[in-house]
């Protein structure tokens, strides 16, 4: 009660129907307990195993066996529940794009209402199979004989299939039906979005790494199966100094970034990408995305300089590649200590760790703490 005053404020009362509805089927399972004389091995045991059906697994029943209660496979499981529908499903595709299925039912003498479940799974590729097809997932719960679907996507094979249920149970669903795939053809791959310049960092001869980074698609028509990077670059002063299709690379359409090594610093970058599928012998193109960036905030030889102040104890500093991040030019000082002693700290003379001037050599005075 509780949780349906919470959750459905409302549509209390149906909520609380609900419930109770949920708790009398694991109360009382259909079918019928079978005669206690009949009874055999483990189900004859004079033991009181159970009270209710609901301890009971799958289908069993909490039945008496004469001289106790065991959970027994009753007889007319089905009884009161509506038969399968015919197997026989039958596809309209409407030109809006919209799919229709109908299906029929079997003469059922059922008081209740009737209530249908509808199970689809898919696969991509030129052929079916259901090898490579997704579990069942229920999509509708209808009262009729028929739903539509706007979901259906032109690159899939799909297979339905369809179950009766009242208030008693289900036979459970129809055997698979007949692949379908939609008549229309695929859509290209939409052009990545999130196009991004991210993690900037410096290599040998002072040529630049950037990390080109963009959102995968959440469902194309067809798996993206590559992407292709074009880049170009000016420097200030000069004309541009190749076309967009002299730099170019590919990367796997299951990744969402790429490096692109040997930059140049004090340069100008526009960098496209754009997603490649292939349905059959067809290839689809995306819109090509783009993204802008420079690197002139880097100079192209950068040199720290170490002098030792009051660090002997603690050995000798070792300078590592400086690194662009955070719109910062960063480097790490390593250094290691000497047998008997016990370094707390290192104090510095430069904020070297966070901020570096490129146009300027660095000389870092350093001193050891050392515990007395």
């Amino acid at each position: 009660q509780d949780l349906c005053e919470t959750q459905f404020p409302k549509k209390h009362y149906e909520c609380l129907t609900s419930c109770e509805f949920l708790r009398s089927v694991q109360t009382l399972k259909p079918g019928d307990c079978p005669a206690a004389e009949r009874a055999s091995g483990f189900a004859a045991a004079c033991v009181e195993s159970c009270e209710t059906d609901a301890e009971c697994t799958a289908l069993k029943r909490c039945c008496p066996n004469g001289c106790g209660h065991t959970c027994q496979i009753p007889k007319n499981p089905y009884k009161g529940s509506p038969l399968k529908p015919r197997k026989e499903l039958l596809f309209v595709e409407q030109p809006s794009g919209l799919l229709e299925v109908r299906w029929s039912s079997r003469f059922n003498v059922s008081v209740e209402p009737v209530l249908y479940v509808l199970q689809r799974r898919w696969n991509f590729g030129i052929h079916p199979s259901e090898d490579d097809a997704t579990p069942w997932q229920d999509i509708a719960q209808v009262a009729e004989e028929r739903v539509l679907l706007s979901d259906v996507r032109p690159s899939r094979w799909y297979q339905f299939r369809v179950a009766a249920v009242n208030v008693h149970g289900t036979r459970g669903f129809t055997a698979p039906s007949k692949h379908f795939r939609s008549s229309r053809d695929p859509s290209p791959p939409p052009a990545p979005s999130g196009l991004r310049a991210t993690h900037i960092t410096m290599g040998p001869g002072s040529l630049l790494t950037v990390r080109i980074s963009w959102t995968l698609p959440a469902e194309p028509d067809v798996p993206v199966h590559l992407y292709k990077i074009y880049w170009s670059w000016t420097v200030p002063g000069k004309s541009a100094m190749l076309s967009w299709r002299r730099r170019r690379k590919t990367s796997d359409g299951a990744r969402s970034s790429v490096d692109l090594e040997g930059l140049q610093a004090n340069s100008s970058y526009s960098v496209e990408v754009q997603a490649i599928s292939y349905w059959g012998q067809i290839r689809l193109k995306s819109a090509r995305a783009s993204v802008q960036f420079n690197t002139q905030l880097h100079n192209q030889t950068i040199q720290v300089e170490l002098s030792f102040v009051s660090l002997r104890a603690a050995g000798a500093l070792e300078v590592g590649t400086p690194y662009y991040q955070d719109r910062q030019l960063q480097v790490h000082i390593y250094w290691k200590k000497r047998g008997g002693t016990n370094i707390q700290s290192l104090f510095c003379s430069s904020r070297l760790l966070a901020v570096l001037n490129v146009n300027f050599k660095f000389v870092i005075y350093c001193a050891a703490l050392i515990e007395q």
